[in-house]
């Protein structure tokens, strides 16, 4: 029995997996159930979608069909964010394509004194990102669709993967995620010109942008994209990408 088998079933019958790993049989109602999820995800239905959370920084999430699923390498953005802020200093900041809201609830969860407006178009995720504050008691430091001025932070993991790519991706992927946070356009830039293009009207000056990135083409593109921004950082991942770029307001 692999680790995911384990998993599922313990999800199935609501019991732990050593509670699973001294059993010797099942009642037919518990095979059923058990049964019922190891066929949705054979089917390849995204193993986090059918436990009904995914991990992000060391917490659980909310997740279901119509969100996306935080991924590890997005957590570089919070130490981009460690890297410019200390934990006890007061700043606003706006999360621009929440999803699920892991990166927004882990920066107010971080840095105690700091208050998040979460930007979301997709009803589905936004009732995911509604619950997760919920779930961490800090719906009451942020503020949804709302944008304002004089940002110290605009922060974003932005559509980025190449329309054409789509269905190239593996069926886990393709196949349940939402499109709308994994289209990026015809080259993937689309969301990063948007952010830039738009960034400035509530950003202070010397405030940041911290943005996730999909491979080092679009990192050496947004290098030429700043408009009243200066390139001052990027933050690299496990696999030693460059995951993130920070860029400063300086005009």
């Amino acid at each position: 029995m692999n680790q995911e088998t384990l998993w599922l079933m313990s999800h199935a019958l609501g019991v732990s997996t050593t509670n699973i790993l001294a059993r010797k049989t099942f009642t037919p109602d518990e095979q059923a159930k058990i049964d019922a999820l190891l066929s949705r995800r054979e089917a390849g239905e995204p193993l986090q979608y059918i436990m009904g959370y995914a991990d992000f920084y060391g917490r659980d999430f909310y997740v279901g069909p119509g969100v996306l699923i935080p991924r590890h390498d997005t957590e570089t953005l919070i130490e981009a964010v460690k890297k410019y802020f200390a934990r006890d200093e007061e700043f606003s900041f706006v999360d621009w394509g929440t999803g699920s809201g892991c990166i927004a609830i882990t920066i107010l969860l971080e840095f105690p004194k700091s208050f998040a407006y979460i930007i979301e178009n997709s009803y589905d995720a936004l009732k995911f990102a509604r619950k997760n504050l919920e779930r961490y008691n800090v719906h009451e430091r942020s503020r949804l669709n709302f944008f304002p001025d004089e940002l110290e932070l605009i922060i974003s993991n932005p559509p980025y993967i190449p329309s054409r790519e789509i269905s190239n991706l593996d069926k886990t992927v393709r196949d349940y995620e939402p499109h709308s946070a994994l289209d990026g356009g015809e080259n993937g830039m689309d969301f990063y010109r948007h952010i830039l293009a738009n960034a400035a009207k509530f950003l202070k000056h010397d405030g940041y942008i911290i943005l996730e990135m999909g491979n080092i083409n679009q990192a050496n593109a947004l290098k030429n994209l700043y408009g009243n921004f200066e390139f001052i950082d990027e933050v690299y991942d496990a696999g030693n990408f460059p995951r993130c770029l920070i860029l400063q307001r300086r005009r």
